[in-house]
C-alpha cells in the first residue's frame, strides 16, 4: 500500500511540472524573437553621464514615478567613477528619463523579459557591441535600498576584494546547506552557495573570459522567477566557479556564524533586541531560552539560539542590526515577506535609536513609508 503522503507528493510534483509546460513551449520563441529583434525594439538614449573605464548595469522596473533612492544610486555610483548603464525592464515615463539622463552614459528601454538577468544581458551585450572592456563592472537592480550610508565604502572593499567575483551576500543554495554551515553532517553536491544577484562586483578578466560570454551568450531567460533564480543566480555563480574563477562576498551565513561565535553578552542582546521573527518572541532570559532547548551558559545559550534562527531563516533579515554592525553592507532588501517588514521596523528602530548609522534621505523615508504602510495593512 502506497502512503497517502507519497501520492499528495507525486500529485504535487506533477502539478508543478504540467503549469510549466506552456512556458516551456511558448518562451523559447520568445527568446528566439527578443534576440532577433531587441536592437530594433530597445530604446536607447545616451546621457551625459561620465566615460570611464569603470562600468555599472544598473537594472530597474519602475513604471510609475521615479523614486528618489534611484537617484542616489546613480549619483553614488559616479562619486565612485562608474558609468551608469541604466537598462529598464518597461519604458519609462518621460520624467524619469529626463531626471535619470543626467546621471547616465546610456539608459536602455527594453521590453519586460526575463526579471533582472533578461536586463543585466542586453546591459551586457549593448557594451560588448561597442567594444567596451571595463576594468571593473557591476551588475545591480533596484530589489535593494543602496547605499544607506552616502561614504559608504562598500565599492571600494569590493574593487579591493581578492575575489575574482564579489557580491553583497553570499546565500546557501539549501537549507541543508545551511545546516552544513553549523557543522551538521551533510552530502553536498554542486556549489552550496550562490551570489544573490542585486549586486555583484567583477573585474576585467572575467569580462574577457569565454566562460563569461559564454554564460550570457547561452542565457535562456525566463518570465518565471524561479527559473531566473536557477539559471541565473545560481547558474551564473556555477559557472564561474566551473571557470576558474572565485567567487565570495561580503557577508554570508557562514561569515555571520563565525562572527557570532565570537560575540560577547552585550553583542548578542543588541542582535536578540533587533531581531525579526514574524509571530513569534525571541528568548532573552535564561529560562526562555532553556525552553527552547539550549544548554549552557546565558552567553552559549544566545549563541546557539541566533545561529539556530540564522540556519533556519534569512540571517540578514533576521538580525539585520548584527549583519550591518559585522558586515557593513549598508542595503536593505525590499522584499515584502512577512520577516522582512519586520527586519525593516526594526532597521529603523536600531537607525532612531542611533544603533545604525544611514544618511541617504530618499531611501530612509521610502523604507518608512513601506512600513507605515504595512501596519495601515496589519491592522
Amino acid at each position: 500500500m502506497i502512503p497517502a503522503w507519497k501520492i499528495r507528493r507525486e500529485i504535487l510534483r506533477l502539478k508543478s511540472q504540467l503549469s510549466y509546460l506552456p512556458r516551456r513551449i511558448v518562451e523559447p520563441l520568445l527568446r528566439a524573437h527578443h534576440d532577433h529583434t531587441r536592437w530594433a525594439r530597445i530604446a536607447v538614449t545616451e546621457g551625459p553621464g561620465r566615460t570611464s573605464a569603470k562600468y555599472a548595469v544598473f537594472l530597474i522596473y519602475q513604471p510609475g514615478p521615479l523614486p528618489g533612492s534611484i537617484l542616489e544610486t546613480c549619483r553614488y555610483l559616479g562619486a565612485n567613477d562608474y558609468s551608469v548603464v541604466l537598462v529598464s525592464n518597461g519604458a519609462l515615463p518621460p520624467a524619469s528619463r529626463d531626471s535619470l539622463r543626467p546621471h547616465c552614459r546610456s539608459i536602455l528601454e527594453r521590453p519586460n523579459f526575463g526579471y533582472d538577468f533578461g536586463g543585466y544581458r542586453d546591459g551586457i551585450h549593448f557594451l560588448q557591441r561597442q567594444g567596451l572592456s571595463p576594468s571593473h563592472l557591476i551588475l545591480l537592480n533596484d530589489s535593494i535600498w543602496f547605499p544607506m550610508v552616502s561614504d559608504s565604502q562598500v565599492i571600494g572593499r569590493l574593487e579591493a576584494s581578492a575575489l575574482d567575483v564579489c557580491g553583497l551576500l553570499l546565500r546557501p543554495r539549501r537549507r541543508g546547506e545551511a545546516k552544513r554551515a553549523f557543522g551538521r553532517r551533510h552530502q553536498a553536491t554542486g556549489p552550496s552557495e550562490f551570489l544573490e544577484s542585486y549586486l555583484i562586483h567583477l573585474r576585467q578578466p572575467v569580462w574577457e573570459s569565454e566562460t563569461f560570454r559564454r554564460f550570457w551568450r547561452d542565457y535562456k531567460q525566463s518570465s518565471s522567477k524561479w527559473l531566473t533564480i536557477k539559471r541565473g543566480e545560481i547558474g551564473f555563480s556555477k559557472a564561474l566557479q566551473a571557470g576558474g574563477f572565485s567567487v565570495g562576498a561580503l557577508s554570508g551565513l557562514t561569515a555571520f556564524i563565525d562572527a557570532i561565535s565570537q560575540q560577547g553578552a552585550p553583542f548578542l542582546d543588541k542582535a536578540l533586541h533587533y531581531a525579526a521573527a514574524p509571530g513569534m518572541a525571541f528568548p532573552t532570559t535564561v529560562p526562555e531560552l532553556a525552553e527552547f532547548g539550549q544548554e549552557g551558559a546565558p552567553s552559549d545559550q544566545k549563541r546557539a539560539y541566533i545561529i539556530a534562527i540564522a540556519c533556519r531563516e534569512r540571517f540578514n533579515a533576521s538580525f539585520c542590526w548584527a549583519t550591518e554592525t559585522l558586515f557593513e553592507t549598508h542595503f536593505v532588501k525590499k522584499h515584502n515577506s512577512a520577516l522582512f517588514r519586520m527586519s525593516r521596523e526594526k532597521y529603523l528602530e536600531a537607525i532612531d535609536a542611533g544603533d545604525i548609522r544611514a544618511d541617504a534621505p530618499a531611501a530612509l523615508e521610502e523604507i518608512r513609508r513601506r512600513v507605515h504602510a504595512a501596519r495601515g495593512l496589519e491592522s
